[in-house]
């Protein structure tokens, strides 16, 4: 890991509220609490804008590359241009502002605060203010994708598309009544993320699941705490990161709902995410939140000379930097990052990190099993029963038939498994101590739409994202491969499913949705 300290002249005082990277630069933009919105060029290293407000910044957003806006604790919602730095008002909220976005496709700013109402700001009509609801609640998290809006309120998220914001589109009761810390939609296809207070994080997605962030403690227990900030990988599908409230940043991949790696704990809890636009870099901002801000004064001074001073927040802005292409990468290849220790930062400065994605070439590898680990995971041979999936002879199978000895004299009751490869359909045998553990493959299955079948035995296929997907071959299973063609020259709309195990991928089943 490279690490390059980004220092500011003048040093951010307070607590950061929000970063976002430009549209289609890696120019960075910081609000805060001091009260300053920042313009930070990542790959010059420079400051480009400092521009002071009346009020705390809650949180910022951009319109296009040169054009910005904020929300205030003071109600003010603010358009910044970024090239002249002049600022202009464009209204105000009864109370705290809390959340700004920009939607391209109603070209208006909508923003959210804690008088409990939604509003849309056409700057560019005749109607400057529009409002959307009125609220029984305040706004905790916005998000925006195209003409979805989604926020959270208490423990519920409220969907409401905005060509027609008149009603809910969508309410979501969150478990157990747990308030909603933070909500992220998703950039390539229809859904979102929700954190709690609570270390929970929800996917509402095509095939909708829950888990908890469990950080893990020096004393190697798990723990849990409130989820900050959710970001989703623009580039990568499935791929994106939370960020908690004692300074874990974690990484996940959705589709195998598997935990990908952990960043080096930061000082202080994690207040923004954001990746670039290519999903190249990570931009992680950890500062004392306003409440722990408060708490920590109240302990030094009191609690009554607590309201008269201000705490100068420690932060950290990271860059996750790979070195590999990410267009050609599913997820994060963990057993391929390596990183260096943490450095310890100032509140002066800022590092940007490089992380160097190892080539094969360039990574020692132990064994074959070892170098497939990222794509198995241990079980206890012991616990592998009939119609699971097992790894033999370095090949994804299915346990068709098992059989345990009875334990010797001197030895260990032995499994004994017959598979077939998922993929070649051929058979395969293995023995292996019932204590001892086995590789299994991560077996998935993912729908596509069959789009096209080229002469040379290729297929075309329609990913949820709206990509085509033309890397696969048709099936050698004669009656899998007679339904395919046979329904593609009638017409039909097919629907094949795709099994992928240890890199390899064949399809598996055919579904008729009808006639196109």
């Amino acid at each position: 890991m490279n690490g390059s300290c980004l220092e500011f002249k003048n040093p951010i005082q307070d607590a950061i509220s929000r970063v976002r990277f430009a549209p289609q630069s890696n120019n960075l933009l910081i609000s805060s609490w001091d009260p300053c919105l920042r313009l930070y060029d990542v790959d010059c290293s420079q400051l480009r804008l400092e521009a002071p407000s009346e009020a705390a910044l809650l949180d910022s957003c951009f319109q296009e590359e040169s054009v910005a806006f904020s929300a205030a604790s003071d109600g003010s919602i603010t358009r910044y241009d970024l090239h002249s730095g002049i600022s202009n008002k464009i209204g105000n909220h009864d109370d705290i502002a809390t959340c700004v976005e920009y939607s391209t496709e109603t070209r208006q700013v909508i923003t959210a605060g804690f008088d409990k109402k939604i509003i849309a700001w056409d700057i560019f009509g005749a109607k400057p203010l529009v409002y959307l609801r009125n609220l029984d609640a305040e706004v905790e998290s916005m998000s925006l994708s195209g003409y979805e809006l989604i926020i959270a309120v208490g423990s519920s998220v409220d969907i409401y598309d905005l060509r027609n914001s008149d009603k809910c589109v969508q309410s979501n009761k969150f478990c157990m009544d747990v308030p909603i810390r933070c909500v992220s939609s998703i950039p390539y296809l229809k859904g979102y993320a929700v954190g709690s207070v609570d270390g929970r994080v929800k996917l509402e997605i095509s095939y909708p699941y829950m888990f908890r962030c469990h950080p893990r403690s020096r004393d190697g227990r798990n723990h849990l705490v409130p989820v900050n900030d959710i970001a989703f990988n623009p580039f990568i599908s499935g791929a994106f990161v939370t960020g908690d409230n004692v300074g874990y940043v974690t990484a996940w991949d959705a589709k195998s709902r598997r935990r990908l790696f952990e960043l080096p704990g930061c000082a202080n809890s994690i207040a923004s995410l954001t990746y670039n636009n290519e999903g190249q870099i990570l931009a992680v901002a950890s500062s004392h939140t306003y409440q722990e801000a408060t708490e920590i004064f109240e302990l030094i001074l009191g609690p009554k000379e607590a309201h008269v001073e201000t705490s100068q927040a420690e932060y950290q802005l990271h860059a996750l930097t790979n070195s590999f292409t990410l267009l050609t990468l599913p997820r994060f290849p963990t057993s391929k990052l390596c990183f260096d220790p943490y450095l310890s930062l100032s509140p002066k400065t800022c590092e940007l990190f490089s992380f160097v994605a190892m080539s094969d070439e360039d990574h020692h590898f132990e064994s074959k099993a070892d170098a497939g680990a990222s794509k198995t995971f241990p079980q206890q041979a012991g616990t592998i029963r009939k119609n699971g999936h097992i790894v033999i002879k370095s090949r994804p199978c299915k346990v068709v038939e098992v059989s345990t000895s009875k334990t010797g004299k001197h030895g260990h009751a032995k499994c004994h498994f017959v598979g077939i490869d998922i993929f070649t359909g051929k058979k395969v045998e293995d023995i292996v101590p019932s204590s001892h553990n086995c590789d299994v493959p991560h077996v998935n299955r993912t729908d596509y739409q069959l789009i096209d079948i080229s002469e040379d035995g290729f297929v075309s296929l329609l990913t949820e994202s709206g990509n085509t997907k033309d890397d696969l071959r048709l099936p050698t299973d004669e009656f899998l491969l007679t339904q395919i063609k046979t329904g593609f020259a009638e017409g039909k709309d097919l629907i094949v499913t795709v099994m992928s195990a240890m890199g390899e991928e064949q399809i598996c089943a055919l579904k008729d949705i009808g006639p196109k």
